[in-house]
């Protein structure tokens, strides 16, 4: 049996999230549909993180098993041809026998998109980001943005949730807050995150910019470890999931910007 890798990019508009759904269109259950003939495979995929409705993915990351000997770029061309507009396999490569998409996944980027002006966005940016009807604060954001880096019991930024867990405590790494215009970006790079955190995360920022919060009060956040006490969770369609960050099998060269990653 082969172990495949699959790099995704999708814009999840139309799906009802990543994981597959009875009676209902997902972006996992597409890719089924899709590899399984091809493969002569009841393909079962394993997912770096599972996308909610309405969410999208530059980088998602997917693995399955399979006997079938098509050469990687070959099908990832044919599962292309017959996949909808929405949905691009952009890489297929071998992986080792024991990777597993979540279980190796060490970081995932997460990027959230906001268009601050008081027009709407353009109808080619509309789907993919949030219309944030003033301008920002983005120096108060990003004084705010600081209280949340590192190591933290993010409770307060979890949106309840059937799935257990065994810690709510994540370390985010990265959180920037950048313009361009009416551009607004959020880049949050973590080791994990809970149900909605990061939408949760960007909504509860967006009331520092409304004044209805002060930077300051962002550690009392935490420390309250009470959904109630952040801020409205932010539209899905404004997040994408960017990257999905793997340890290497042996030291990568030295000099790499991102050593440490692949």
């Amino acid at each position: 049996m082969r172990n495949l890798r699959l790099t995704i990019a999708y814009d999840g508009s139309r799906y009802h999230g990543w994981q597959r759904q009875h009676g209902l269109v997902t972006v996992e259950g597409r890719l089924r549909e899709v590899l399984s003939p091809i493969t002569q495979t009841k393909v079962e995929m394993f997912v770096a993180g599972r996308t909610d409705a309405g969410v999208h993915a530059w980088g998602q990351v997917a693995n399955f098993c399979t006997a079938s000997q098509i050469e990687p770029e070959r099908l990832r061309r044919a599962a292309n041809g017959r996949l909808g507009p929405d949905i691009l396999v952009r890489r297929i490569e071998e992986a080792r026998p024991t990777f597993h998409a979540s279980i190796d996944a060490r970081a995932k980027h997460y990027r959230y998109r906001l268009w601050a002006h008081p027009d709407k966005p353009p109808y080619w940016l509309a789907p993919y980001c949030f219309h944030w009807y003033r301008s920002l604060d983005v120096e108060a954001v990003r004084e705010a943005a600081q209280h949340l880096l590192g190591e933290h019991d993010f409770k307060s930024f979890e949106t309840a949730s059937k799935q257990p867990r065994l810690t709510t405590v994540r370390t985010i790494c990265r959180l920037d807050v950048s313009r361009d215009g009416p551009r607004v970006r959020f880049d949050v790079v973590g080791n994990g995150f809970l149900y909605k955190m990061v939408r949760n995360i960007v909504g509860t920022l967006l009331e520092v910019d409304g004044g209805r919060r002060r930077p300051q009060e962002l550690p009392g956040i935490l420390e309250a470890r009470d959904r109630a006490a952040a801020g409205a969770t932010a539209p899905a369609h404004g997040l994408t999931l960017m990257r999905v960050f793997y340890a290497p099998r042996r030291p990568p060269p030295a000099g790499l910007q991102e050593q440490g990653w692949t």
